[in-house]
C-alpha cells in the first residue's frame, strides 16, 4: 500500500514504514546503482522476482540490507510501479539485466 505516495507496509499488525532515505547516501547510491544495472522495465510481469526476492539478491551482491519495504521504495523512486499496490511483496513489470564476468 502507499502512504503520502510512498510505500508503507502493515502485515498482520507488523508495520514496515521504512524508506530507502532512511539509508546513508553511500548505501542509497549503492542501491539505485544496482537497481539500474540489473533491473529494465518490460511489458510482461515477472512473476519470478518479487520486491521480497530483489531486495534479498541486492543484499547478497551489495552486502546493504534492506527491509521489503525500504526496497519498494527504491523501486518507486526509480519509476518501476507494482502490479498491485496491496500485495505485501511487489510485482513489476520488469526483467533483470544478465551480466557476464570476463
Amino acid at each position: 500500500m502507499l502512504l503520502n505516495n510512498r510505500p508503507y507496509t502493515n502485515e498482520n499488525g507488523w508495520e514496515d514504514k521504512g524508506l530507502i532515505t532512511d539509508l546513508s547516501i553511500e548505501d542509497q547510491v549503492q542501491v539505485f546503482d544496482w537497481i539500474k544495472k540489473h533491473i529494465e522495465p518490460s511489458a510482461e510481469v515477472n512473476h519470478n522476482y518479487t520486491s521480497y526476492s530483489l531486495k534479498h539478491g541486492l543484499e547478497n551482491m551489495t552486502k546493504i540490507y534492506l527491509t521489503n519495504n525500504q526496497f519498494k521504495d527504491a523501486m518507486w523512486l526509480s519509476g518501476y510501479r507494482p502490479v498491485d499496490k496491496n500485495e505485501l511483496n511487489w510485482e513489476y513489470r520488469i526483467k533483470l539485466i544478465k551480466h557476464t564476468e570476463a
